[in-house]
């Protein structure tokens, strides 16, 4: 049965991973409970359910705000994301058919269509990753990869690709690559290229932070105070 606290619970949580509430947003607990038609004990359990998924911060005071990360937190549980993802990928391939293998190739082409705008290209990558673990026989471990990619939806939707657009264009070539090895059941393949791919992924981070340390060092010296320069003897 879908309870009160339920309803509160998935409106808030489509608001946070769609962007509706923003990182750091507060969210009161009377305009909430009063705009969804609920009393206030449903949508405080569902803020604390919330704040067990990583979405939500409940502070001392009882009140509570859309969670935020820093980047370096968000690529953190990226990382892990990625090596769970890729053993999933890897578990899941032997259970792919025909069917699901066109979907993913049909996934790819519309990939290709917006690389130019990072927040579709992230959901329509998202599509494609959990399509291609969706054969996993583990279902713990896919339920807690998505939940993963949730807690840094709002990073990974946009910023992450922003701050690495070098990955922008190599994302249709890696997915057609990952496709071709599952669909030849080239399974020792496949998990070698996936480990390739996670090191790629890493080294795309590092530059990304060199390249925003070097960003951030200029912007420094440009903003310093000039050096004073003593006239007269």
């Amino acid at each position: 049965m879908f309870s009160k606290t339920d309803h509160a619970y998935e409106t808030l949580r489509r608001r946070i991973l769609d962007g509706t509430l923003k990182p750091g947003e507060r969210l009161r607990l009377a305009h909430i409970a009063a705009e969804l038609g609920l009393s206030e004990m449903p949508v405080r359990e569902a803020l604390r359910l919330l704040h067990k998924d990583g979405l939500v911060h409940l502070n001392l005071h009882r009140s509570a705000e859309v969670a935020t990360l820093s980047f370096q937190s968000a690529w953190e549980i990226e990382e892990v994301r990625l090596h769970l993802e890729a053993f999933a990928c890897a578990t899941a391939a032997p259970y792919h058919d025909a069917n699901s293998i066109e979907g993913l190739r049909a996934l790819i082409a519309e990939l290709e269509l917006d690389l130019d705008h990072p927040v579709t290209t992230a959901r329509r990558n998202r599509a494609f990753h959990t399509l291609l673990m969706s054969r996993a026989p583990n279902g713990f471990l896919r339920g807690h990869i998505e939940e993963l990619w949730d807690r840094t939806w709002q990073y990974s939707s946009a910023s992450f690709f922003d701050f690495m657009p070098d990955r922008k264009p190599v994302l249709p070539v890696e997915n057609r690559r990952i496709v071709d090895l599952v669909e030849a059941r080239d399974q020792k393949g496949l998990e070698s290229y996936l480990t390739q791919r996670l090191e790629e992924i890493r080294l795309a981070w590092n530059r990304a932070v060199r390249r925003a340390r070097t960003a951030a060092a200029a912007d420094e010296d440009r903003h310093a105070p000039a050096p004073r320069v003593r006239v007269g003897g």
